[in-house]
């Protein structure tokens, strides 16, 4: 009985220990609705992952129950939408440790429960947004670490759910007064990810105001349905959902970002840059807060050139200057003729020049670069699958990058007029609903031969077994998705991949669902940056980026390469991957970070991402325009003191 109990506990404290942060939760992207808790009450500890910080720092016995543990146990139902979810995209189960929680709790004992301070800060900040919305509470706060919140918070730590410009005006004013500083917290995706790092203190708070901008999550079509305003907790999945209506689409990073804060903080880095921009190019008004608690809007006059920011590697800016509050984003007509295409390639170097010579014709909606290990990750089912699927389609077919293209028909004709082989619309969605039986063929005879063929791709994609192979050999349907996971959740799974979106390649290209698969159980580290476009360039970057991931990872990708301007400017991510819980592979992060970002600045005509960090309100002329030059021994130097200042400042 005890070694069951044990083993338990083992699987619940896993669970708890992988926790990513991605956020996905609190988004209704399965149809499954979301946490009616969090839904309600708004705190992080309210949500699943929020509910997860608290059982380990319980468990780790760093927080001292308050009588607000007894109401975030008690209002979770259990209704598993989290597990559902969290299956989608990580392969866990958070739901075993929701249950964990409240058996914890109910096993302790309510009289030893203490009272949630109160101070006259505290109190200021809840006449500004209503008591319920403002606390200091140990248990409220521990659930913001990690995502925003460095170790063990101080006591005059506060968190703060604003609903409008006019409260943040506010809360700045107060913080202001009693010289705390503060921060605003989107969905905390990025930062979970920094907190990670030597960024933790730079990008993290440990004493001061959170200002959590979920409550602030209105949307507002114009009359003529040519652009959305939008509160700054509204995420990039509900604004396409809204533009979808009106037959339009905005330009959007991850699902599950804050729109605002993704435009602040990058931009917005996607594969529909070179037609719908970057930065400035996403709106046409702001609304901020600066620090002084005053509001201003770019259409008014107390900005003077809003679009214009320093430049190149001495402008490095890890906090935001303001606080954005609400943004006029642009939306873009949908068109019916509009189809989706993969174009495979062996090297990097034949894809870039495929790839540039598109961007450079503005041929294609969407365009860019994918690895085989992010196309990989993206549409298998479970981390397992994804690894035995990049295997075959590297070794027996040479995909190691595939040009993915969104285009009309015009367009179409050019690339099937360039391209050796094309991956359709059809042939995709054979893949989607078969990756378990083709990463079961790891060692298959079929596959041997097959890669024996002069042109094993075309035999696959485009000749006359293709429909032979599709039918008999890799059976796609969405009952072999559903196989590939829990028991409890297959029929779910079945149902799901029924849906004609789950398959289709610019729906999933619009909501951007797939890219938190890079966080199963494991998380990763972003690096690269924007640079010329020109393929000496693109190829040193990615090399160095490789060689340093060769020196400190086990796991190391390029992640995808897009483009802006026309084909001028395009963008490279390269990612180190890392398991967070073992302190092995976590040790050498921050090295590759320093040693990626010092031989990045000896690239002529390239911006490492850290120095386009909170710039994305800017214009990308003033951001990019001229690309810097290589820095030389004595400025690198220079260099290296003011990262050493910031980091330990």
């Amino acid at each position: 009985m005890r070694e069951c109990h044990s083993m338990k506990e083992d699987l619940v404290m896993k669970t708890a220990n992988t926790e990513t942060h991605c956020a996905m939760c609190r988004l209704d992207f399965l149809g499954t609705g979301v946490c009616p808790s969090g839904k309600k009450h708004g705190f992080v500890a309210y949500w699943p992952q929020g509910r997860i910080e608290i059982y380990r720092a319980l468990k780790a016995g760093t927080l001292t129950p308050t009588h607000r543990l007894i109401d975030i146990a008690d209002t979770c139902t259990l209704c598993g939408a989290c597990d559902k979810q969290c299956s989608f995209i990580t392969n866990r189960r958070p739901m075993t440790v929701q249950k964990a929680l409240k058996d914890y709790v109910n096993g302790l004992d309510k009289q030893t429960f203490k009272k949630a301070p109160t101070d006259p800060i505290l109190k200021k900040l809840q006449h500004v947004v209503g008591e319920q919305w403002a606390t200091n509470d140990p248990v409220i706060l521990t659930a913001y670490n990690k995502t925003i919140l460095t170790p063990t918070p101080s006591p005059h730590a506060y968190v703060v759910m604003p609903k409008t410009a006019q409260e943040v005006s506010d809360i700045i004013k107060i913080a202001k007064t009693h010289q705390l500083p503060y921060l605003p917290r989107g969905n905390g995706t990025f930062l979970s990810v920094a907190l990670q790092t030597l960024l933790a203190g730079p990008v993290g708070l440990s004493n001061g105001i959170i200002l959590d901008m979920s409550r602030m999550n209105t949307i507002t079509l114009s009359k003529d349905g040519a652009t959305a305003t939008i509160q700054a907790g509204v995420t990039a999945f509900d604004l396409q959902k809204t533009a979808a209506s009106q037959n339009k689409r905005i330009l959007v990073g991850e699902a599950e970002a804050y729109v605002c804060a993704n435009i602040l903080s990058f931009g917005i880095i996607s594969t529909w840059g070179n037609t719908y921009g970057w930065g400035a190019d996403n709106y046409t008004d702001v609304e901020l807060v600066d620090e002084n608690g005053t509001i201003h809007h770019h259409t008014g006059e107390s900005l003077k050139n809003p679009f214009a920011t320093n430049h190149g590697p001495t402008s490095l800016t890890l906090q935001p200057a303001n606080i954005v509050t609400a943004m006029t984003i642009k939306l873009h007509p949908k068109s019916t003729d509009e189809h989706a295409m993969l174009i495979p390639f062996d090297t990097l170097e034949d894809a870039v020049d495929f790839s540039l010579d598109l961007a450079r014709k503005n041929i294609g909606i969407s365009l860019a670069i994918l690895s085989s290990k992010y196309f990989s990750d993206f549409i298998c089912p479970t981390n397992d699958i994804a690894h035995s699927f990049e295997h075959i389609i590297t070794k027996y077919f040479h995909i190691n990058y595939l040009v993915d293209i969104i285009c009309d028909s015009k367009d179409k004709r050019y690339v099937q007029d360039h391209a050796a082989v094309i991956i359709d619309e059809p042939m995709m969605k054979t893949f989607v609903l078969s990756t378990p039986t083709l990463a079961s063929m790891k060692d298959s005879e079929f596959l041997k031969k097959l890669a024996q063929k002069e042109t094993p791709l075309k035999t696959l994609f485009q000749g006359r077994l293709k429909r032979m192979i599709t039918k008999m050999v890799l059976h796609p349907s969405p009952e072999q998705i559903g196989a590939a996971f829990d028991n409890d959740l297959k029929e779910f799974f079945t149902e799901l991949y029924k849906k004609p979106e789950m398959t289709n390649p610019i729906w999933l290209h619009e909501y951007r669902i797939l890219p938190c698969r890079m966080l199963r159980q494991r998380m990763f580290m972003v690096r690269g940056g924007f640079m010329t476009a020109q393929k000496d360039v693109i190829r040193k970057s990615f090399e160095t980026l490789q060689e340093v991931g060769n020196k400190y990872h086990k796991e190391h990708a390029l992640g995808f390469i897009s483009f802006l301007d026309k084909g001028n400017i395009a963008f490279l991510e390269y990612d180190y991957y890392y398991d967070h819980t073992n302190p092995e592979e976590h040790k050498n992060l921050n090295p590759s970070i320093v040693e990626s970002l010092t031989k990045e600045l000896t690239i002529d005509g390239y911006l490492p991402i850290e120095f386009s960090f909170h710039k994305g309100l800017y214009r990308k002329e003033q951001v990019f325009y001229p690309f810097p030059k290589a820095l030389t021994t004595e400025e690198l130097q220079q260099f290296g003191q003011m990262v050493k200042q910031i980091v330990n400042g």
